[in-house]
């Protein structure tokens, strides 16, 4: 193994991968701000008890050290729905809610595939209305269409009402069924069905269950197969909210599947998640915890989804929507070494909202050029060149044309480039 190699499941973003990550996550916090959520940071590191009091399951996928201070177990980040809850039951403990909170950083899971996964996630705390969760929904449309997506889909599930049906239908082993219903395994099914023994009449709403998947008609459907009493309140929830959605103008971004439960263990109500045609992989998953934050001290009902930035960015690069990131203005390069000059010019460009890079590499000036046209620049400025003229812009690699600049002068050599400018942009806008 060679030192320039890392881990499995990790991954390295080089520049234009991490400004495109810093473009989207920027966008996405332009959103959440207008919404009134406020930006939480919690610790990369916890105690292990903090993912475990969450859900047993945490603790097998959990990066584990001790802590040799106090002898505790520690796991690096695993989820952040708990660390959020830690804190708004401990911090908050004495505000009154809602508290609406946003948050984005990696997550670590020692999993086959993906072991470093990069997530935005966004809490709506202490609303039981479904009102809350109609709000979470919106706020995903908003983020997505501000990126330039169009044609997402926002699956809304209900774990309250596969757990109500699932207990009316009196199924054994129902984690074993969930597990199947989740894969949508229909020879596995049957097979569970036969081993044990479940009679045709339950069969046939099992049958019908897995058919509840679409649009606002599968709310009556699922109202008139199941009549147990949890998974009828889980319906008319449901039908609240897509009202709701439907005021807003939302209602064809949505799709309901109340055929599988999804989510988290923690999970209790209402679920989403969000899929686009164009990428394998879920955009992001979530839904309503009314009582995790008891666990840690402080009844409140929550709702919140977590976006997978990762998956985000690859289906944005494949509908090409980040190529106007490669913005890359102009390239300083001295050939005396006149530093205070360079400068000047360089801090009058940035003022003027710029990218500009200096060339501090003592080399041929045509190699310099070549490079800079190489790593995205548009133009290249030259200072002091012996022939005349003594400054020059060079524009792009194709072309072999420079335009000549001011005098001495920084200040006139700043006030040639913004003139060239304006001329070249409407040269651009004519298409010459």
């Amino acid at each position: 193994m060679g030192l320039t190699e890392i881990p499995k499941g990790f991954k390295t973003f080089l520049p234009e991968e991490a400004e495109k990550r810093e473009f989207i996550l920027k966008s996405i916090e332009e959103v959440l701000s207008l919404w009134g959520y406020r930006l939480i940071s919690p610790p990369t590191i916890e105690y292990l008890s903090t993912f475990k009091v969450v859900d047993d399951s945490l603790e097998e996928i959990s990066f584990k050290l001790v802590d040799r201070f106090t002898g505790k177990l520690m796991a690096v980040r695993t989820d952040f729905t708990p660390q959020i809850a830690r804190i708004v039951a401990s911090s908050f403990k004495d505000d009154e809610p809602p508290f609406r909170f946003f948050y984005k950083g990696k997550i670590f899971r020692d999993v086959e595939n993906e072991r470093e996964i990069f997530q935005f996630g966004f809490e709506l705390i202490g609303v039981p209305e479904v009102e809350a969760d109609a709000e979470i929904v919106a706020v995903v449309v908003n983020i997505l269409e501000k990126l330039g997506l169009e044609s997402f889909q926002i699956d809304i599930g209900s774990s309250e009402f596969v757990e109500g049906a699932l207990e009316e239908l009196e199924i054994p082993d129902k984690e074993k069924f969930l597990q199947l219903l989740s894969h949508k395994d229909i020879s596995g099914i049957e097979l569970f069905l036969e081993e044990r023994n479940i009679p045709d009449s339950k069969r046939k709403k099992i049958e019908a269950l897995l058919e509840l998947y679409g649009k606002e008609d599968v709310l009556y459907r699922a109202y008139e197969l199941f009549e147990n009493e949890k998974s009828q309140n889980a319906v008319k929830k449901l039908k609240e909210m897509f009202s709701i959605l439907k005021s807003y103008g939302f209602e064809k971004k949505v799709i309901f599947d109340l055929s599988e439960k999804r989510g988290m263990e923690y999970h209790t109500g209402v679920t989403f998640e969000v899929f686009h045609p164009l990428s394998g992989f879920s955009l992001g998953i979530g839904g309503r915890y009314n009582e995790l934050l008891s666990k840690f001290g402080r009844n409140l009902p929550a709702t919140g989804i977590a976006l997978n930035i990762d998956t985000l960015q690859s289906l944005l690069e494949k509908k090409g929507l980040l190529k106007s990131l490669e913005k890359q203005d102009f390239y300083i390069i001295d050939l005396k070494k006149e530093l205070h000059k360079a400068y000047k010019i360089a801090t009058a460009l940035r003022k003027k909202g710029f990218t500009v890079a200096r060339d501090i590499i003592r080399r041929n000036p045509e190699e310099s050029i070549e490079i800079a046209f190489k790593k995205g620049y548009r133009f290249v400025v030259v200072l002091n060149r012996e022939e005349e003229p003594k400054h020059a812009l060079y524009v792009s690699p194709n072309r072999e044309e420079y335009w000549i600049l001011g005098k001495d002068n920084e200040n006139n050599i700043v006030k040639a480039i913004l003139i060239f400018l304006r001329k070249f942009e409407r040269l651009e806008k004519c298409g010459k």
